[in-house]
C-alpha cells in the first residue's frame, strides 16, 4: 500500500475557475502573487532530533517542517531500521541525505512533491563501483569572501540549490557526464560552472561583480517587443538598474543627465529633449513609456494653475521612482519610433519597471540622506546697501522720487510711502531734520545687509529623505515584485515642503505548463506638496520686496512692520477707523499665505499571453491610468495679500461704520482637475527559424485608447479655517472701494472644461535575419483620432520605417582581425508626423450666453474660421550608424549621423483682415535638421584588485528654417519671437554697440558702420543692421563618466559640457529701471549691480556702457541690453557629481540574514571647472539679479543599501 502525505494534486474544473475569475480583478493580483508563490524549495530549512525513530514518523515531521508532498511506499519503509538523528536548521535535502543515508533507499524531486524509493540492483551495484559522488561547492565574490543565499539551479530543470551560512551547498551524485549549475546572487552576474566527478570538493564559483558587464548582451525594449542590440538595425540608447544607481539622486532626470547620447537633460528647467524638435518651439517631449504603455502626459491634460502660475512640468519622467527602473530605452530614429506613430515623433522614453526572478525571496531595503546647503546669496550680482542709497540719492536729486507728504489731499491714498532712506533725505527738504542727522542714519543704514536676514529667517538647508523598500522572488511558474517609495523634501525656503508616496508592484503567472502567462501591474503614486511665497518675494523686485539695507527684525527681534501703499499716517488714520493693518513683514507672511498641491495617479495593467505554437503567441492587455489633481490656495484672513483686498473693496459709511464689499474673512482658491487614459490592445508575435539560416520575427496588433480630462476653478472669500465656511454674497452687485468708486468683482467660478479624444491604432514589425549577419526591418503604424473640425482624410495617416543592418564581423575575412570584436553596420528611413491640433477644417461657433437685444433670439460668434487645407506635419528621419567594440571588447561604442526633415509645420499668418481675422493657421514651415551621436564605452584598467573603466558621449545637433515667409523685423528678431530662413531656430540677435554718448545714453551701429543715437528711430532695420551672435541652445553636448572600483570599494565621477552657444551678461534691464519716462517710483528699485557703473557725468562714457539715468529712455536702456557689449560665450564643462561606495564583503555580514550591504556617499553640483567667459558666469544661470537663477547648491547625499 502506499500512504501519501500530501495536498490535493489536482485543482478540481470548478476552483481554478474560479481562481481564474479572481485574478481577472488586478487590484488583488498582490494576494494571489503570493498565494501562488509555493513554499515548497529545496531551500526550506528543518530541525530534527529523534531517537531510536520509526523512518515513517520522522518523514512525516519532515512534511510538517517543509511543506513537501512525500510519497513512498508504506512496506518498503517498515523494512528500514530506526533513526537516530540530531541536525538543525539543515535544507531538506541535507535533512533526506542524513535520514537516508545507509539504507537501500533514495529520494527524487519531482515537481513539488518528493518521491522515496527502493534502490534497485543497478543501484546497489552503483554504489560498490562509485559511480557518482556528492561534490560540495562554495560560492565566493573575487575577494575571496563567501556569499551565504547564493542560489543554484541545474541547468534545463527544477533542481535548486542555496548556499548555507558559510556560502556552501552540496551537489548529490554528481556522475562522470556533470552538471551544469547556473549560480546566481545580488549584486553579481550570474555564472554558469560545469560540475563532474573528477572536481574535488570544495569546488569553488567565484561571482563576478554587475559593476563590470561591457560585454554583456543588451536587450532593448521598444515597449511592444524586445529584441537584443546586436539585431537592431535602429537608433538606440539604454541604461539599465545598475548604471542608474551610481547616481542615488531622487531626481531620475539627475541620474540620466551626460549617460546617454542624443538626450539632452535640462536640469534647469526640468526638461529632457531626443534629438533636438521637429517643429519651431524649443521644447519638444517625447513620448513616455511604462511596461508597454504610455503615461499620461502634459498634452493630454489641462495644465493646473495657482494664484502663482503653472506647477506643471515639462518631464513628466522625472515622476518616477528611480530604484523601480530595470531599465530605460531610448528610441531616437524614425525606424525605432514609428511604431508609436505620431506620439513617438519627439522620441520615445521607454522605462520597464523591476519584475520578479525565481528564487528565495529577495527583501531590499535603500535609505538616502540628501542635505543641500542654503543658496549663497552672495552670487546675487546686487549692488550693497550703500551703493543702493547713493542711487536713491540721485533720484531724489532729479526729481523722479517724490515726497508723499506734499501730495493734495485728494492724492494722498495714491502716493506710496518712503523707503527708510529716502524718508531722511526729505526730512532734512521738510526741515525736521539735520543734514548730520540724515548722514548718520544714512550711513547707520549703509550697514545693513538684508541678505544676511533673508538668510537667516527666511532660508533653509534643504533636507531630502528617501526610503524604498521592495520585495521580490518567485517559484516556479510564479514571479512577483513590490516596492513602496517615500520622499520627503524640504527645500530652501521656508514655510514649503514636498512628499511623495509611491507604490509599484508586478505579478506574472504561468497556466497550463506555461502555455498561458498572466501579467499583471499596479502603481499609485501621492503627491503632496505646499507653495508659500514669501521669501521669493522678498529676494524680488516688487513693491514689497525688500531692499539692500531693510531689516526683517530689530534689535529686539521684533518684526519690523513696513507700509507700502500709502504714507504711515494715512495707514495709520486708516486702521483706527477700523480698517485692518497694512503693514507687511516677510516672516509673518510664512504662516499666513500658503498654496497646496495634491496629486493622486493610479495606474493598472493587465495582460495574458498565449502560446499557440512554438513560433506563434497571442498578447492581449489592457491598463487605465487616472490622475485627480487639485490646487488650494488659502490667503488668511491675517495675510496681507487679503487684508489689502479686503482694505480695498471697504468704504466708510456716514456714521462712521465700514461696509464691507467683501465677505469679512480669508480667500480660498481651489483648482481640481482630473484626467484619465484607458487603452486595450491585442498583439500576435510570430518567430521562427527556417532552415538554421533564416529567422522572421514579426508582430501584428492593434490598439483603441481614449484620454480626457475636466478642470474647473472656484475663488471664494470671507473664508473661516476654524469653521471651514465662507461668505455668501453676490458677484454682481457693485461695492464702494476704499478709493472711492464703485465696481463689481465679477464672475468667480470658472466653466467646466472637458476633453475626451478617442484613438484607433493598426500597427506591425517584420524583421529578417540571414546566418545572423544580414538583418532587414520595417514596421508601419496606422492612427486616427477623433478631433473635431479636422476630415477624416486629413486626420488619419500612416507611418512607416524601414532599417538594413550588416554585422560585418561574423563575415569570414574578418575572422583573423583579432582585435575587431564586433563591427556593424546600420542603415534606417522613416517618417513620423504631429496631428493638426491648430486651427479647424469646420467652422467653430461659440453660443453667446446673451440674446440679442432686438429680436431676443440666440446668438453665436464664429471663434475660429474654416480651414480645409490643414493636414498632418510630417518628418523624414535618415539613419546611418555603426555598432563596434575592441580589443576582446574591452572598448565598445557606437555612432550615428541622422538627418531629419519636417513639412508643413502649422504656423499662425497674417490673413486678409477685412474677413475679421488677423491671421490663421497654416501648414507653412519647414525644418531641416542633422546631427551627430557618438557613445563609446572602454574598460582602461582591468586587474584583479583594480577596475576603471569611462563613458564619452557626445551628441551635435542642429536645425535650420527653410521657409521664408516670416516676418523678419527687428524687434521680433531680438526677442527670438520670429524665425530666418536658413538659420536655426534659438537664434540671438543683437545690437552692434557704439558706446555710450555724452549725455550718458546708448549708441548703436548701423549695417555700413554708422551711428545711430537712442533718439533715433530704428523702424527701418533689416536684419542686416543687427548682428547675428548664435545660437542659445548648446548644439555640442555630452558627458563624461568614470568608475573606480577596487576591492569593496567603487568611486564615480560625472562631468557634462555645453559647448556652441552664446548667451548675454545679465546687467540693467527695462523692468524697474529708473527711467526719466517714469514720473515716480515706489518699493524695491532694480538692485542689479550694473546700476553701480552707471554713467553720472560727462566723461564717464569712456569707462562704462551703462546708460546714466538723468537722460534716459527706454530705447537706450533696451538698445544696451540686447546689445553685443553684453555678449559672452556659453562654452563649459561641469562636474556633477562624485561618489564613493563600500560593498561590505559577505564574510563580514550576519550569517542567514543580511545577504548584501553597501553604505555610499555622493557630492553633487560641484560647479564649473572650465569656462570660455572671462567674467566667471554660469551660462545656464544668467539672470544672476534674479533668485531663481542662481545655481544650485552642492548637495550631499548618504545612501544605505540592504539585501535580505
Amino acid at each position: 500500500m502506499y500512504k501519501i502525505y500530501t495536498n490535493e494534486f489536482v485543482v478540481p474544473k470548478r476552483q481554478l475557475q474560479k481562481t481564474l475569475r479572481i485574478m481577472r480583478w488586478t487590484t488583488l493580483f498582490l494576494l494571489v502573487g503570493f498565494l501562488q508563490v509555493s513554499a515548497a524549495t529545496l531551500a526550506q530549512h528543518v530541525t530534527l532530533k529523534k531517537q531510536n525513530a520509526s523512518l515513517e514518523s520522522v518523514l512525516q515531521e519532515i512534511h510538517r517542517q517543509s511543506g513537501f508532498d512525500i510519497v513512498y511506499d508504506l512496506e518498503v519503509l517498515n523494512k528500514s531500521k530506526s533513526v537516530n538523528i540530531d541536525i538543525k536548521d539543515a535544507t531538506v535535502q541535507e535533512a533526506l541525505t542524513a535520514v537516508l543515508s545507509g539504507r537501500q533507499l533514495y529520494f527524487e524531486v519531482d515537481k513539488k512533491k518528493i518521491v522515496i524509493r527502493e534502490k534497485t540492483l543497478f543501484d546497489k551495484i552503483k554504489d560498490v563501483i562509485p559511480a557518482s559522488v556528492n561534490i560540495r561547492c562554495v560560492v565566493t565574490d573575487s575577494l575571496g569572501s563567501t556569499l551565504p543565499g547564493a542560489s543554484a539551479y541545474v541547468k534545463f530543470s527544477r533542481i535548486a540549490y542555496v548556499a548555507d551560512s558559510k556560502g556552501e551547498f552540496v551537489v548529490p551524485d554528481v556522475s562522470e557526464a556533470g552538471v551544469v549549475l547556473l549560480v546566481s546572487y545580488v549584486g553579481y552576474e550570474t555564472q554558469e560552472v560545469y560540475v563532474n566527478i573528477r572536481d574535488k570538493s570544495p569546488f569553488k564559483i567565484t561571482m563576478k561583480s554587475t559593476m563590470s558587464r561591457l560585454n554583456e548582451v543588451i536587450v532593448l525594449y521598444d515597449g511592444y517587443s524586445k529584441i537584443s542590440k546586436e539585431r537592431a538595425a535602429g537608433a538606440y540608447a539604454s541604461i539599465g538598474h545598475d548604471e542608474l544607481q551610481t547616481t542615488p539622486s531622487p531626481n531620475l532626470l539627475e541620474r540620466l543627465a551626460g549617460k546617454l547620447p542624443g538626450v539632452n537633460v535640462d536640469l534647469k528647467g526640468n526638461t529632457i529633449q531626443v534629438r533636438g524638435v521637429n517643429d519651431y518651439t524649443t521644447v519638444g517631449s517625447p513620448l513616455i513609456v511604462v511596461d508597454g504603455f504610455p503615461l499620461i502626459s502634459g498634452n493630454d491634460q489641462p495644465r493646473l494653475t495657482t494664484p502663482l502660475g503653472s506647477v506643471s512640468g515639462n518631464a513628466i519622467i522625472n515622476r518616477f521612482n528611480p530604484d523601480d527602473i530595470e531599465q530605460i530605452t531610448v528610441l531616437k530614429d524614425a525606424s525605432a519610433t514609428s511604431i508609436w506613430g505620431s506620439r513617438g515623433a519627439n522620441g520615445v522614453i521607454v522605462i520597464e519597471t523591476r519584475k520578479g526572478k525565481k528564487g528565495m525571496p529577495v527583501i531590499n531595503v535603500n535609505y538616502t540622506l540628501g542635505i543641500s546647503q542654503r543658496p549663497n546669496l552672495k552670487n546675487l550680482s546686487w549692488m550693497n546697501s550703500s551703493q543702493y542709497i547713493d542711487l536713491e540719492k540721485e533720484l531724489v536729486n532729479s526729481g523722479l522720487i517724490t515726497d508723499p507728504a506734499l501730495a493734495p489731499s485728494y492724492n494722498a491714498l495714491y502716493t506710496a510711502n518712503n523707503s527708510d532712506a529716502t524718508e531722511w533725505m526729505f526730512r532734512v527738504k521738510r526741515g525736521t531734520a539735520t543734514p548730520a542727522q540724515r548722514d548718520a542714519a544714512l550711513a547707520e543704514l549703509s550697514t545693513h545687509n538684508s541678505l544676511d536676514q533673508i538668510n537667516k529667517y527666511l532660508l533653509q538647508n534643504s533636507v531630502t529623505h528617501q526610503t524604498n523598500i521592495s520585495v521580490s522572488g518567485g517559484a516556479e511558474n510564479t514571479t512577483y515584485n513590490v516596492s513602496g517609495n517615500y520622499t520627503r523634501n524640504q527645500p530652501f525656503y521656508k514655510s514649503n515642503y514636498g512628499e511623495t508616496f509611491y507604490l509599484n508592484s508586478n505579478l506574472s503567472s504561468g497556466l497550463f505548463n506555461k502555455r498561458l502567462i498572466f501579467h499583471s501591474g499596479l502603481n499609485y503614486q501621492y503627491d503632496n506638496s505646499q507653495y508659500n511665497g514669501a521669501a521669493v518675494d522678498a529676494l524680488s523686485s516688487t513693491t514689497t520686496s525688500l531692499r539692500p539695507y531693510d531689516n526683517l527684525v530689530d534689535a529686539n527681534n521684533n518684526h519690523i512692520q513696513r507700509t507700502y501703499l500709502f504714507r504711515q499716517s494715512i495707514a495709520d488714520s486708516l486702521v483706527r477707523t477700523g480698517y485692518l493693518p497694512f503693514s507687511y513683514n516677510p516672516i509673518d507672511e510664512l504662516n499666513y499665505s500658503n498654496t497646496q498641491l495634491k496629486t493622486n495617479t493610479f495606474r493598472i495593467n493587465a495582460g495574458l499571453t498565449g502560446k499557440i505554437t512554438k513560433w506563434l503567441n497571442a498578447d492581449v492587455s489592457i491598463m487605465s491610468q487616472k490622475q485627480i489633481a487639485g490646487t488650494i490656495g488659502i490667503n488668511e484672513l491675517n495675510s496681507y495679500s487679503n487684508r489689502i483686498q479686503l482694505n480695498t473693496a471697504t468704504s466708510v459709511a456716514n456714521n462712521g461704520k465700514l461696509i464691507y464689499g467683501l465677505p469679512y474673512g480669508g480667500t480660498y482658491y481651489e483648482d481640481n482637475m482630473n484626467a484619465y487614459d484607458t487603452g486595450l490592445r491585442g498583439q500576435l508575435n510570430f518567430d521562427h527559424t527556417f532552415k538554421q539560416d533564416h529567422q522572421v520575427t514579426a508582430l501584428l496588433g492593434t490598439e483603441v485608447r481614449e484620454t480626457g480630462s475636466k478642470d474647473g476653478f472656484s475663488t471664494r472669500y470671507g473664508f473661516n479655517q476654524d469653521a471651514n465656511s465662507i461668505g455668501v454674497f453676490n458677484p454682481g452687485d457693485p461695492y464702494m472701494t476704499l478709493y472711492g468708486y464703485s465696481q463689481t468683482l465679477g464672475n468667480n467660478l470658472s466653466g467646466i472644461t472637458e476633453t475626451r479624444r478617442r484613438y484607433l491604432s493598426y500597427y506591425g514589425n517584420a524583421g529578417y535575419s540571414f546566418k545572423d549577419k544580414y538583418f532587414a526591418t520595417g514596421s508601419f503604424r496606422f492612427d486616427d483620432a477623433t478631433l473635431v473640425g479636422v476630415a477624416p482624410s486629413v486626420r488619419a495617416r500612416p507611418f512607416w520605417s524601414t532599417g538594413l543592418r550588416w554585422n560585418a564581423t561574423r563575415e569570414d575575412f574578418l575572422n583573423n582581425v583579432s582585435w575587431l570584436s564586433n563591427f556593424a553596420l546600420r542603415a534606417s528611413y522613416g517618417t513620423s508626423g504631429t496631428i493638426p491640433t491648430a486651427g479647424s477644417n469646420i467652422t467653430l461657433l461659440a453660443v453667446n450666453s446673451t440674446s440679442d437685444s432686438r429680436t431676443g433670439l440666440t446668438t453665436a460668434s464664429i471663434t475660429t474660421p474654416a480651414n480645409s487645407a490643414l493636414r498632418w506635419s510630417t518628418t523624414k528621419q535618415l539613419n546611418l550608424g555603426t555598432d563596434f567594440s575592441l580589443f576582446k571588447s574591452r572598448l565598445i561604442g557606437s555612432f550615428d549621423y541622422y538627418t531629419k526633415e519636417t513639412d508643413g509645420i502649422i504656423r499662425y499668418l497674417p490673413f486678409n483682415p477685412t474677413y475679421g481675422w488677423a491671421g490663421l493657421y497654416y501648414n507653412t514651415a519647414k525644418l531641416k535638421g542633422h546631427g551627430i551621436d557618438l557613445g563609446i564605452t572602454g574598460e582602461i584598467v582591468k586587474l584583479k584588485q583594480f577596475h576603471w573603466s569611462s563613458t564619452f558621449n557626445f551628441s551635435y545637433t542642429t536645425n535650420r528654417v527653410t521657409d521664408e515667409r516670416f516676418d523678419n523685423q527687428t524687434a521680433n528678431l531680438i526677442t527670438g519671437s520670429t524665425y530666418v530662413n536658413g538659420l536655426p531656430i534659438a537664434t540671438l540677435f543683437v545690437y552692434r554697440w557704439a558706446g555710450l554718448d555724452n549725455q550718458g545714453e546708448s549708441q548703436i551701429y548701423d549695417r555700413n558702420g554708422k551711428i545711430v543715437s537712442s533718439t533715433a528711430s530704428t523702424a527701418n532695420f533689416t536684419r542686416e543692421d543687427l548682428k547675428y551672435a548664435g545660437v542659445t541652445n548648446p548644439p555640442y553636448t555630452g558627458g563624461f563618466f568614470n568608475t573606480f572600483t577596487m576591492g569593496p570599494f567603487t568611486s564615480t565621477v560625472q562631468m557634462s559640457y555645453y559647448f556652441g552657444s552664446v548667451f548675454l551678461r545679465q546687467s540693467v534691464t527695462t523692468n524697474n529701471y529708473p527711467t526719466s519716462g517714469n514720473s515716480t517710483f515706489y518699493g524695491s528699485l532694480g538692485k542689479v549691480a550694473d546700476l553701480a557703473n552707471r554713467w553720472r557725468q560727462p566723461g564717464d562714457e569712456a569707462k562704462t556702457n551703462v546708460p546714466g539715468i538723468a537722460n534716459s529712455s527706454f530705447s537706450s536702456i533696451y538698445r544696451y541690453q540686447f546689445s553685443d557689449a553684453l555678449l559672452e560665450k556659453g562654452d563649459h564643462i561641469r562636474l556633477q557629481q562624485v561618489s564613493l561606495s563600500y560593498n561590505v564583503p559577505a564574510r563580514l555580514l550576519p550569517k542567514n540574514s543580511i545577504k548584501a550591504l553597501s553604505i555610499g556617499a555622493n557630492v553633487q553640483n560641484l560647479g564649473i571647472i572650465w569656462r570660455a567667459n572671462k567674467d566667471h558666469l554660469d551660462p545656464l544661470y544668467t539672470n544672476t539679479s534674479n533668485y531663481s537663477n542662481l545655481p544650485p547648491a552642492t548637495s550631499y547625499l548618504l545612501r544605505l543599501n540592504a539585501s535580505f
